[in-house]
This record gives C-alpha cells, sequence and structure tokens, in this order.
C-alpha cells in the first residue's frame, strides 16, 4: 500500500531530470523498493533516437560497465512472445541463480523495457507486477511531459523570434493592463527600449486616444475594452506618442486574448503610417495639380493607393487569425475585418454543428445604421440559401433582385421583422482540410454599390485564412479536453481501485483476530464484494480495450428478451435494493427473439441499471420495459434521477466521460460503461440513445435492437436453469503454484470438499507428483518449467492421458486461451477464480471417472 501511494508521485518528483536521469532514478527505486537484486532498464533518446541502457546490481557496485554481458544474459527473456515472461537466468554478477521478468514501457517506445530480477522464488508476485507496471507507467508520464516540455519551449521560441522579427509592433497586455511582451520594432517606434516598458501600463504612454479632436478617456480606448470586455478592433487612423512627446501616426488592430471564456489582455499589432501619411499628403498635391487636365491618371492613383491599404489591411487581418487559438475570436475577427475591409453594414460568420448543413450563428457585426437589430439571434435549421453555400463549398454572388429569385431562398418567415433587411448578398464557404465544410461568411448592403468580383476574392482569401484557424482552434481544444480527460480517468482509475483495497486490508486484520464465527463470516462477506468489486472493474477495462481491438466474438443465439430481462435482473437487484429504489418491468405481451449474444445483452441491461440506480436518489424509481416497434424491440431503461443536461446528452456514450463525481455518488465509475453498452449494442445491429429533460428531471436510455427472423420450432422457453449440483467423488488433486500462498489457500478450499491434495511449487515436482493425481491446477508462470511446458511433457506420457488439466492464470484473452489448448489443457481458469466454477470442474472430471474412489464418496457438505 506505501508503494501503491507513493509510485504515482514518481513522475512529479522525475520531472526535473534529464532522459539518462529519469532511466537511473526508475532502476534505483525499482531495485530500492522491490530488492532486486538486478536491474537493466531500456530508453529510447527522444531527440536522438538511441538506446539509453541503465543497470544496477546488487552484486556489482560498477554494473553500468558491462552492459553488453547483461544483454547477452537476459536477450532470450527480452525477446519472448507472451506479455509478461518469467525465466530464470545465471546472475551475471555472482554464482546464483535469479528469477527475472520484463516489462514493456510501450507509451514511450516499443524498444522500451524494464527487466527485474531477483533471489526470492515467488519472484514476481502479483504486487511485484503492479508496481512494475506502476513505476513503467511513471517513466513513460515522465518522458511524454518531457517531450511536451521540449516541443512546447521550441514553440515558444519559435514564436518569440516570429514577433521579435515582425515588421510591426507587437506588444501583449494583461487584464491589468501591464504590458507583457513588447518586440524590438515596437519599442524602437516608440522612443523605447524593450526592458524599459515591460511591466508597466502603456495607457499614460501610446494610448492618448484622439479621434476626430477631441481627447477620449481610457475606458473608451479600443485597447482598453478588448482587454476587459473581450472584444476585437480595427483602427485605422490613430496616433501614439514617443518617449521624447512627438506624436506618431499609426493603424493598429486589438485582438482580445480569452482564457476560459473571459476577458484576459489583448494583443495589439500596431503599425506606423508616418510614410503612407506622407505619400498620402504628397498623392493628394500631386491630384490637385492635375485635377483638370488629368482627371483619368488620378483616379487610376487613387484606385492603385486604396487597392494598396486594402491588402494591407487583409495581411494584417490574416495575420491575426493566425496567431489567435479561440474558436469564437478567430470568428469574432473575420465577421469585423470582412465588414470593415469590404465596407458593408452586415456581416455574419456561422460554423457548422452537424452534416445536415445546419450551423450556428458564432459572430455578427453590423454597423450603427443595423444597431437596433443587433439581438437578433435565430439558430439556423440546415435548409435555405445558407446550407446550398455549405452543401457545394463554392461562394455566391448575388444581387438583392438574384437573391430573392433564387430557389433556395426561403425569406426570413416569422422572423422579418427581427433581421435587418437584405441589400445584395456575399457569401463564401469555410473550408477546412480535405475539402471539409466549417461554415461561411456572409455579407449583405454594401456601402456603395453591388458586391464585386473583387470583394468575393478578398473574402475568399480571409476565409481561408480564418478555416486555417478554426481548425487549429479546434484541434488545440480537443488536445486540452483529451488532456484533461486523461488525467481524469487516471486520478479516478486511481481512486477506484484503491476503495475496495482499504476494506480488503481491513477484513484480513479482523480473521486473524477472529473475535467470532459471526463476525468472520460478516467480514469474509464484505471482502467478497470488495472483490467482485474489482475484478468488475477490470472486465470492463478489458471488454473496452477488446471491442476497440476488434477482439470481442458474440456467441448469438435464439433467446427472448424476458431470459435477458431476468440475468440482468438477477446482476443488478442487490444495488437496486440496497439503495432502496422501487423497481418496475414492463414486458410486451407477445415474445420479443433476438438473435445476440445471452451473456452480452444481459451485460448491456445490466449496466444500464446499474447507471440508474447510481445515479437515483435513494427511494427513487427506476423502470425497466420493452415493447415491438416494427421489427424491432424497444428496450428502455427509465428513471427519476439526477438526469442529464444537454451539452452531456450527444457526450455520455464516449469513452471516460462522466456525469458528475459527487461525495454522495461515491459509487460513479470510471466513464467506461456507457461506452461499452454502446459498443456492445452497435455489434448486436442495434442503436442507442439518450434522453433527459435536464437535471433533477430523471434520464432514460433507449435501445432499438433487430428481431431474430423467425424459424424453426426451438423451445425458447425451455428451462434454462442452471445443472443440480451433485455429490463428487473424493479425487487427487495436485496444485502447482510458485505463489506458497496462493496454492495453500487453494488447496484449503478444494480439501473442505473431501478431496485429497497436494502442493509443489515447480514444474519439476509436478510431473513427479502429477502420477499419483486425477486433477492438476496449474499456474502458468512456473520458474524453470512454465506451466506451457509441464502440460507439454504430461501430455507426452501415455501412461498419464487421464489426468485432468486445468490452466490458472491471470491472462484470459482468445490468444491466451488459444495458447492453453494447444498444450494440452482442458480447462482454461482466469483469476480469481470463483468457488463455483472449481466445483463445476471437479464435479465434470469425478463424473467422467471409470471407477469410484476407493476413499469412498463424500458430499460436499
Amino acid at each position: 500500500m506505501h508503494d501503491l501511494k507513493g509510485f504515482p508521485e514518481l513522475s512529479k518528483e522525475w520531472s526535473d531530470l534529464s532522459s539518462t536521469g529519469i532511466a537511473e532514478a526508475l532502476a534505483a527505486v525499482l531495485a530500492k523498493e522491490l530488492g532486486l537484486a538486478l536491474v537493466y532498464v531500456q530508453l529510447v533518446h527522444p531527440v536522438e533516437d538511441r538506446l539509453l541502457e541503465v543497470v544496477l546490481s546488487e552484486n556489482c557496485p560498477d554494473a553500468e560497465a558491462s552492459v553488453p554481458e547483461v544483454k547477452a544474459a537476459i536477450s532470450a527473456l527480452i525477446g519472448a512472445t507472451s506479455s509478461a515472461p518469467i525465466a530464470t537466468l545465471t546472475d551475471p554478477f555472482g554464482s546464483g541463480n535469479l528469477r527475472a521478468t520484463v516489462v514493456p514501457i510501450a507509451a514511450i517506445d516499443p524498444k522500451a523495457v524494464i527487466v527485474a530480477a531477483a533471489q526470492r522464488a515467488n519472484f514476481p508476485s502479483e504486487d511485484d507486477l503492479i508496481l512494475l507496471r506502476l513505476a513503467a507507467s511513471q517513466a513513460a508520464i515522465s518522458f511524454q511531459r518531457k517531450h511536451t516540455e521540449r516541443e512546447l519551449k521550441a514553440s515558444r521560441e519559435h514564436l518569440r523570434a516570429v514577433l521579435d522579427s515582425a515588421g510591426d509592433g507587437i506588444y501583449v497586455m494583461g487584464a491589468d493592463t501591464k504590458c507583457t511582451y513588447l518586440n524590438p520594432i515596437g519599442a524602437a517606434m516608440l522612443g523605447y527600449e524593450t526592458d524599459e516598458l515591460v511591466g508597466r501600463s502603456l495607457h499614460g504612454l501610446i494610448h492618448h486616444t484622439h479621434v476626430d479632436g477631441r481627447h477620449h478617456p481610457v475606458n473608451e480606448c479600443p485597447i482598453f475594452l478588448a482587454s476587459q470586455e473581450g472584444t476585437p478592433a480595427r483602427v485605422d487612423d490613430d496616433v501614439f506618442w514617443r518617449k521624447d512627446g512627438t506624436p506618431v501616426p499609426v493603424t493598429y488592430s486589438v485582438a482580445p486574448i480569452m482564457v476560459d471564456g473571459a476577458p484576459a489582455g489583448a494583443v495589439v499589432n500596431y503599425r506606423d503610417i508616418s510614410d503612407r501619411k506622407n505619400a498620402e499628403a504628397e498623392q493628394a498635391r500631386l491630384l490637385r495639380a492635375v485635377e483638370e487636365s488629368e482627371e483619368k491618371t488620378a483616379l487610376l492613383l487613387e484606385a492603385e493607393k486604396q487597392q494598396s491599404v486594402l491588402m494591407a489591411r487583409v495581411a494584417n487581418a490574416s495575420k491575426t487569425m493566425g496567431i489567435i487559438l479561440s474558436l469564437d475570436s478567430v470568428a469574432r475577427v473575420l465577421t469585423e475585418e470582412a465588414r470593415s475591409i469590404l465596407g458593408a453594414h452586415q456581416a455574419v460568420t456561422s460554423l457548422s454543428v452537424s452534416n445536415d448543413w445546419a450551423q450556428n450563428i458564432n459572430a455578427v457585426s453590423l454597423s450603427e445604421k443595423y444597431a437596433a437589430y443587433r439581438s437578433y439571434s435565430p439558430k439556423p435549421d440546415g435548409t435555405g440559401i445558407y446550407s446550398e453555400v455549405c452543401r457545394t463549398n463554392r461562394p455566391m454572388r448575388l444581387t438583392q433582385q438574384e437573391l430573392e429569385a433564387h430557389p433556395a431562398w426561403k425569406g426570413f418567415g416569422k422572423h422579418a421583422k427581427e433581421h435587418p433587411v437584405m441589400r445584395g448578398w456575399l457569401a463564401v464557404p469555410l473550408i477546412g482540410q480535405g475539402g471539409k465544410n466549417l461554415g461561411l461568411v456572409q455579407l449583405s448592403d454594401k456601402y456603395v454599390g453591388e458586391f464585386t468580383e473583387h470583394d468575393e476574392a478578398i473574402l475568399v482569401q480571409l476565409a481561408a485564412i480564418a478555416a486555417t484557424g478554426i481548425e487549429n482552434s479546434r484541434l488545440y481544444e480537443q488536445v486540452r479536453e483529451q488532456d484533461r480527460r486523461k488525467d481524469e480517468f487516471l486520478a479516478t482509475l486511481a481512486h477506484e481501485l484503491r476503495n475496495p483495497l482499504a476494506p480488503i486490508r481491513t477484513g484480513l486484520t479482523l480473521l486473524n483476530l477472529a473475535p467470532s464465527l459471526e463476525a468472520t463470516l460478516k467480514t469474509r462477506e464484505i471482502m467478497e464484494r470488495q472483490v467482485d468489486h474489482m475484478v468488475h472493474l477490470i472486465d470492463d477495462l478489458l471488454d473496452v480495450s477488446r471491442i476497440t481491438t476488434g477482439k470481442v466474438t458474440l456467441k448469438r443465439e435464439r433467446i427472448d428478451v424476458r431470459t435477458i430481462f431476468d440475468s440482468a435482473l438477477e446482476l443488478t437487484r442487490p444495488l437496486i435494493e440496497e439503495n432502496g429504489h422501487e423497481m418496475a418491468v414492463s414486458m410486451c405481451s407477445e415474445p420479443l427473439v433476438l438473435a445476440a449474444d445471452p451473456t452480452r445483452m444481459a451485460q448491456v441491461v445490466s449496466n444500464l441499471l446499474n447507471n440508474a440506480a447510481k445515479y437515483t436518489r435513494r427511494g427513487g424509481r427506476i423502470e425497466l420495459s420493452v415493447e415491438r416497434v416494427g421489427s424491432d424491440a424497444m428496450i428502455e431503461v427509465r428513471d427519476n434521477g439526477v438526469g442529464l443536461t444537454e451539452e452531456m446528452l450527444p457526450r455520455v456514450f464516449e469513452l471516460f466521460c462522466q456525469v458528475g463525481r459527487t461525495l454522495d455518488r461515491s459509487q460513479g465509475g470510471l466513464g467506461i460503461g456507457l461506452a461499452l453498452v454502446k459498443r456492445l449494442v452497435e455489434l448486436h445491429g442495434g442503436e442507442i440513445s439518450a434522453h433527459s429533460a435536464g437535471i433533477g428531471q430523471g434520464s432514460s436510455f433507449r435501445i432499438r435492437l433487430p428481431l431474430a427472423a423467425t424459424s424453426g420450432n426451438e423451445d425458447l422457453n425451455a428451462d434454462q436453469s442452471p445443472r443440480q449440483r451433485t455429490s463428487t467423488d473424493p479425487l487427487r488433486i495436485l496444485v502447482v503454484d510458485d505463489n506458497i500462498d496462493a496454492a495453500e489457500m487453494l488447496a484449503t478450499l478444494l480439501a473442505l470438499d473431501g478431496h485429497a491434495v497436494q502442493t509443489v511449487h515447480t514444474g519439476t515436482d509436478a510431473l513427479v507428483a502429477a502420477r499419483n493425481s486425477d486433477l492438476l491446477f496449474l499456474d502458468i508462470g512456473l520458474p524453470g518449467m512454465s506451466g506451457y511446458d509441464v502440460a507439454r511433457e504430461l501430455r507426452s506420457d501415455c501412461s498419464l492421458s487421464d489426468v485432468k488439466l486445468v490452466a490458472v492464470t491471470g491472462w484470459g484473452g482468445l490468444e491466451d486461451r488459444r495458447r492453453t489448448r494447444d498444450a494440452g489443457f482442458d480447462y482454461h481458469l482466469t483469476k480469481p477464480v470463483q468457488s463455483d466454477t472449481l466445483r463445476e470442474i471437479i464435479e465434470r472430471v469425478s463424473s467422467a471417472k471409470p471407477h469410484a474412489s476407493p476413499r469412498g464418496q463424500r458430499g460436499r457438505g
């Protein structure tokens, strides 16, 4: 328990170590905490792609210099094909033998491994393997954190270099209006050194904003509003002040910095437009000089000037959208800049939210002309001319007459009075990677004339930059969400595994004291429940892994839904009764037959019932019903519990997603139950959906499954009750396990049923003792000879053909079962083994014996 608490903190302790330091620290802590005689750690340098190897030995103070000898001694172990091989090897620095195992660190690299060896006969125990894997995971976390920090540092240095070399002045301010960054060009533009301004509020230096010849208060400054209210701004003609008190004409844009949806500062991009001002003044003088005689030339010069200014504004807008990581900020900057640059009274940016081209309006920009309509915010339904742009991924530019005549135009219906009037329309799709539509940006009511082909080209350019920013923002949010859910899952997993360990440890202490038979029985019941809880937890994790990797095979048969309900209710009844819930079951009047895996479908329904019980207050009501809907069966689990928010409904079936954990719902799991249910339902060709009216309104889950085709006259209502136990002849049983405690416990249990039980702890001893046995319970991970080797040796001896072999192992996958079958085992049991399963196997072996044991028959008692 000390190690289980301490090991998860290792990654924090190693946070300042180098890659080699992490490898050395990992080897040192394993050698100390597990009492190892030899530790070999092989990692892969994250940058140089070379092996990092560390060796520690209690018999050699300078084992590091003997890496080749150590690798030669453990090469066969590293090359083994099993998941956690165990082997006996000669100590390269001593005269004795060591028991060794290898643990991969796949999260770092396929080549990364830990080889641990000890002189203990029972090494590695289950506890040793748990701690080895836990230490490996901490090393992987440290490596990944080191790699992430290295990438983040490089990214920051790259961004700093880009900003330092930018041609415009750039400064960043926090919510307190103090400067946190100012690039050299920006400082020089104002006549300062960078260090003079960083950490100071720049309002008094450069924000003496004069518009229309009057001084504006600081709280009306666009830069101040962006940092305090999250409002982006663009100012084309303003004045900042140099250190010597002289003005410098500037144009600048302001992008707010948003943290968790709240403004936390702003980024200001400004440019000295003295040259432009001078050029404009000079150009005006020249235009006046030739106004009468060269009117055409003057018009061309003006158009060229405007084009140059326009392109500069497009470039600045693109630069701003390229560095923003907030989805809403990108949409707001795109909307404001598009309306400002192209001179329109209204602009809207909408992002797609589904495959039916429905969008959410993310940003709206209206001129003062339409100030009265700023509260208009309908939700597009994926129809009409807007969805036509998203579906075709092509721009549309229409006059008002063409817009109203277009077949996809449907007007505004009941919202006509709330919506600003349309006077011409220009819409451009937002297109992501692979041509995926992300939404659209649209303008209407141009200041002068109709939208032109040139306007369309500019908006297409802005939309392309914005689409890149939108995808980057979504990727950034996905990474943050995945990282949060990973941390939450790891913390929850640690909590869920620790919870049952406490009563188990306390129960062991009580059993040692044994104050009374009643107390012993009660303690045993508690410990059994906690062990069952841990097994269920691990089984769910394994099920998710098997389904995700496509290793689950359904054993379909024709089965009535009633049978599935009976099995599911039997599994969940203890939890429902414990919470005092009212359980109501409603069945269809006709039999509903599915072609399904009975075990898996019972698991689906029981998981939903368990979920309802966990999130329904004591004394609440749970309903389980089924009805026929066409050629499908509709199964529903409904409760009047805590309910679900609208935001949670589409996410509730995601892996590791949890509705919320509070102290009064300590039975909440790892967030995998509903994900497992969804995958199992889909494997059966069905679908599942969640419904809730909101918090406190309860929830319901509906499963729709296809009914089995009618065939034959199978009796689906035949008695499927378990086979009655019968008395068995006492057997000669051999238990083979290198874990002495485990062997003795199993032997004691079997002896209580009157069997003659013998225990041995090595494969060699098992070969000898097997000649006087009817049945062997054989562990796979044995020293010297594995359980597979012992089974093959026994099966090669014809005189032992009647001896039945049972594999007892912690591995229960399809490949593991195939290996035991090929080695000659008759049965495969996955630890921990249930006593009922043991007795069932013993009954089969006993009934298959040709004669009763001379010791006579004895009931189980």
